[in-house]
């Protein structure tokens, strides 16, 4: 058990921003048995919906609990803001690490074992009727003692309204300010059509997802959003880059489909260089472009269920011994550094309120 006691926490380090700047996430110290934690301040304004998503948040992580969902461990209000406090996950997310680390993508059997636990994750989401609604590399976190655990629950939605089974939702996620959550979103979930939308549209995001994981790029990242939902509607789809996928594109069309940075004092055309050189140098799996093609076909009646590809071949070459982190050995761990000015001004900020003994905030 964790107290709600935001004296019992001292802040160590900020991790990072999120959720579309509402919050910061901070490693810190639980003082009562010197555990390392992440907590996650959320600064409450006076938004009712940010208010409505934040407490959607916290009761759905309450009620849902599987080995590859983030768990919930308490949280608190200490003046004017929330605090939600979870277990540290001390190689950050999928996003952060391809970002840092690999450029080119994830290791194929790393990416094996990142796919299976989120389908894990996804398939007991499903029995509980619940869709995510933000499968995405960002949401996906991994930690040096090798597990993963899916976050983002602030997008999910029940099945069941009022007591009753939805077969199909036609409600859009919560609004996203940058629409940073759409490249990884389901043609029928964005079309926003009478025919609505169910678990399968995760199916689609994860098979975003595999790209994302195996390529190092966030498909669609710099196509205009009217023509990434246009391109998705007709049938186009991201693929899994390598020599059998990547025939000399052209420079444009490579620097479209794919988040290319092609890094200081480097022409944009140098960079799609060294992309083409790298991925039509390389061999990935038959099972693998297979599994991420069920994943992303257009007709969500085709899509395989969570269950039906956790069988899929493209697992079979996990073996008990296998352990993520050495998968991804360049990874360097999060290390809270007490010494982080910015958190320490926080903290003695903070000590300095008083507890808010009155709020809306019912957990």
């Amino acid at each position: 058990m964790f107290n709600p006691d935001f004296n019992d926490y001292q802040l160590t380090s900020i991790i990072t921003e999120s959720s579309g700047g509402v919050a910061v996430v901070y490693s810190a110290l639980y003082k009562p048995n010197k555990q390392h934690v992440s907590v996650k301040r959320y600064f409450v304004d006076n938004s009712k919906e940010n208010a409505n998503l934040i407490q959607q948040d916290i009761l759905t992580r309450k009620e849902l609990q599987h080995q590859n969902i983030l768990p919930y461990l308490t949280s608190f209000v200490h003046g004017r803001e929330l605090y939600v406090v979870s277990p540290l996950m001390t190689l950050g997310s999928c996003r952060d690490v391809l970002d840092r680390y690999f450029h080119e993508g994830l290791p194929e059997l790393a990416c094996a074992i990142i796919l299976r636990d989120v389908l894990l994750a996804l398939q007991y989401l499903h029995k509980q009727l619940y869709i995510h609604r933000s499968v995405r590399a960002s949401h996906v976190l991994l930690s040096d003692n090798g597990s993963v655990r899916l976050s983002g629950l602030r997008s999910a939605a029940p099945l069941v309204l009022r007591g009753r089974r939805q077969r199909r939702l036609h409600t859009l996620p919560p609004h996203d300010p940058d629409n940073a959550n759409l490249m990884w979103l389901s043609p029928e979930l964005l079309e926003q059509n009478l025919k609505g939308y169910d678990e399968r549209s995760d199916i689609y995001s994860l098979g975003v997802l595999c790209c994302e994981l195996g390529n190092g790029a966030v498909p669609f990242a710099e196509v205009p959003t009217t023509l990434m939902f246009t391109e998705k509607v007709r049938g186009s789809r991201p693929q899994l880059l390598d020599c059998s996928t990547f025939p000399q594109p052209a420079a444009h069309e490579v620097k479209n489909m794919y988040n290319t940075d092609p890094g200081v004092g480097d022409s944009a055309e140098c960079g799609v260089a060294r992309l083409r050189a790298l991925y039509s140098a390389r061999k990935l799996s038959d099972a693998f472009h297979h599994l991420s093609e069920q994943a992303l076909q257009r007709d969500p009646e085709k899509r395989p269920s969570a269950a039906q590809l956790l069988n899929h071949q493209f697992f079979r070459q996990i073996r008990k011994t296998d352990f993520l982190p050495s998968l991804i050995g360049r990874v360097k761990p999060i290390k809270p550094d007490q010494d982080d000015m910015s958190a320490l001004l926080l903290q003695e900020k903070m000590s300095e309120m008083e507890i808010e003994k009155t709020t809306e905030w019912d957990f």
